[in-house]
């Protein structure tokens, strides 16, 4: 690989880097923030709160029955992966070794859920750029 190490892109890196540092010093600190927020038993009057505390967590975990809440989620996904297995290897099997008269209806159907979401909002969206006079400026 052929590197440019002229100043002009030695200095480019550099900004580049720098850039990206300050980027990620910025969402690591609002991480830190949220995270010694949400730990913090009063915090008023300082730099850091004057206490830290689990109680938050404790008392929402209590309130909104989380424990059960994971457990039915962990047994649904569980069996969602389940019956995917069981159905899905046979039909991709089928799908991709046998022919049969309803083949291109099968992929239609196992590819629509993939197609629909790009459409709700492509269609909407071209309408409105066609509707202001930049549809034909974009899709030339």
């Amino acid at each position: 690989m052929i590197r440019d190490t002229t100043i002009g892109a030695k200095l480019w890196a550099t900004v580049v880097w720098v850039f990206t540092g300050f980027f990620l010093l910025n969402v690591g600190a609002m991480m830190a923030t949220v995270v010694t927020s949400s730990l913090s038993t009063r915090w008023l009057r300082s730099w850091l709160p004057e206490a830290l505390t689990t109680r938050w967590y404790l008392a929402a975990w209590n309130e909104f029955q989380l424990g059960d809440v994971l457990l039915v989620t962990f047994e649904i996904v569980f069996v969602v992966v389940a019956l995917s297995g069981i159905l899905g290897v046979p039909a991709a099997y089928a799908l991709a070794r046998r022919n049969f008269p309803t083949k291109r209806l099968m992929f239609l159907l196992f590819l629509l859920p993939l197609l629909v979401p790009p459409m709700t909002f492509g269609i909407p969206l071209a309408t409105v750029l066609y509707q202001t006079g930049l549809g034909a400026i974009l899709f030339i």
